[in-house]
């Protein structure tokens, strides 16, 4: 399979929780410009935490729509390490991003 489909194919399994995501994302951003960069690990843990939440809530509701992805060739470890891992990421590179604007 072409990198380009299995990217826009990790995307749209993305969309479907990246609102939420990013919604803790900008809230754990707002705190860190609020309290300095002492709360970060708190802020880190819970990020981690609501990406279990997500992992388990998009599992427990979804769990027939993995078929369609893998019909196309991108495994459910594959789509879920790709997107935890650049939601993680982002989450990591736009707190240091705030915290030297700051």
């Amino acid at each position: 399979m072409k990198p380009y489909k299995t990217v826009r194919l990790i995307w749209t399994f993305y969309r479907s929780f990246v609102l939420v995501s990013m919604v803790i994302t900008i809230c754990s951003i707002k705190l860190l410009w609020d309290y300095d960069f002492m709360i970060f690990g708190m802020l880190f843990w819970f990020k981690v935490a609501t990406l279990g939440l997500v992992f388990y809530f998009v599992n427990s509701y979804k769990s027939n729509h993995y078929y369609y992805y893998q019909n196309l060739g991108v495994s459910r470890a594959m789509l879920w390490a790709a997107t935890l891992g650049f939601d993680l990421f982002l989450f990591i590179f736009l707190t240091v991003l705030a915290y030297k604007i700051r």
